[in-house]
């Protein structure tokens, strides 16, 4: 009579855990995203970082996995819904690179790079969801490619890993 009883205790237990650490209570519909910081050493222009960000909620709402992408400080952040998830950053390398070196030499030379260590929270619980070291690149590209499709490499990082995770949805949203 008490292995019953024990086991369902274990089996209780183990899905409060479970459920408690990382498991998605269904996709987010809405998406706040603070500013980056830049670590301490790493030479990131003020101009850099708006765009970056001005990137960042671009890809979100193309991605059309989310039905509002906002920025901390808009004035959707007031009216949003408490579920939702929260992106913070912080830029720990980049190097801007060179478009000629990479048009006229390729190889990886004069490449781009932008690698930012992110956080993943649940804005209404604080509770982190995941954290993740990502990173732009541009090698080359039509003409040498745009150094600015680094920034927008670093938001389809974060996207496909809440996709994978089940933090936003698999299927787009009809548009």
């Amino acid at each position: 009579m008490k292995f019953p009883a024990l086991a369902a205790v274990f089996c209780s237990a183990f899905l409060f855990v479970t459920a408690s650490f990382g498991q998605a209570a269904g996709p987010y519909g809405t998406v706040e995203i603070e500013k980056f910081t830049v670590a301490s050493g790493v030479e990131f222009p003020e101009n850099d970082m708006n765009e970056l960000m001005s990137y960042m909620v671009t890809h979100f709402n193309r991605s059309r996995r989310f039905e509002s992408v906002f920025l901390s400080t808009d004035a959707a952040s007031q009216t949003a819904p408490a579920r939702r998830v929260r992106i913070t950053g912080t830029v720990s390398k980049y190097a801007k690179g060179n478009r000629a070196a990479r048009y006229l030499i390729g190889l990886g030379a004069g490449r781009t790079k932008l690698v930012a260590d992110v956080k993943v929270t649940d804005a209404e619980t604080g509770n982190l969801l995941f954290e993740q070291k990502v990173d732009g690149h541009v090698y080359g590209g039509l003409f040498g490619g745009e150094t600015d499709a680094a920034k927008s490499g670093v938001a389809s990082e974060i996207i496909k890993t809440m996709t994978k995770k089940g933090y936003a949805r698999k299927e787009r949203l009809k548009s």
